[in-house]
């Protein structure tokens, strides 16, 4: 297809989770790789987003809700080093504290044997246009479904130690 083509599909996925319930949330982690220089980015960006699912499933409690929640992730070569992670924060948490409102373990799905992985790989392009080519269009597209409370965005986050003044979303809500 042509490169407008494609836009016109990645915009139209876009839609489907701009449009979606109103519970729906999205979550998503940029990390800047020479912020860390010690610590593998995937890790970085899944310790952030587990913790930050967390937190959404812990005001649901407060609230009296008791669902859980999945995490579905795209097959790929971290499938072991997370599965790995994800048992250790059970018993061991994060670095902000002990994981509970999780149903089980992620899973890892081809997003090429299943359709409901491929809006999440739109959302990852969206984060991924924004911080690496400044382009702004997919992310404003879907930026109200990041989880936020008090104007602060909880589900998009900006790892980085460089740029104390970075004016993406993320790093902006948390000024």
């Amino acid at each position: 297809m042509s490169k407008d083509e494609a836009k016109k599909v990645i915009r139209a996925v876009l839609c489907v989770l701009k449009d979606s319930h109103s519970s729906t949330r999205a979550f998503a982690c940029a990390v800047h790789k020479t912020s860390f220089p010690d610590r593998d980015p995937m890790e970085v960006a899944f310790e952030e987003f587990r913790s930050r699912f967390d937190l959404q499933f812990k005001r649901f409690h407060a609230k009296g809700d008791a669902q859980r929640g999945l995490i579905i992730l795209d097959d790929n070569s971290y499938e072991t080093s997370l599965q790995k992670m994800a048992r250790g924060f059970r018993p061991l948490g994060t670095r902000w504290g002990v994981v509970r409102n999780l149903a089980d373990v992620p899973f890892f799905v081809s997003s090429s044997a299943s359709r409901a992985v491929q809006p999440a790989d739109h959302v990852a392009y969206s984060v991924f246009r924004r911080h690496e080519a400044g382009d702004t269009s997919y992310l404003d597209q879907i930026l109200p479904r990041f989880d936020a409370r008090d104007g602060k965005l909880h589900g998009l986050v900006h790892k980085q130690r460089m740029d104390l003044e970075c004016m993406c979303s993320a790093c902006m809500s948390r000024r």
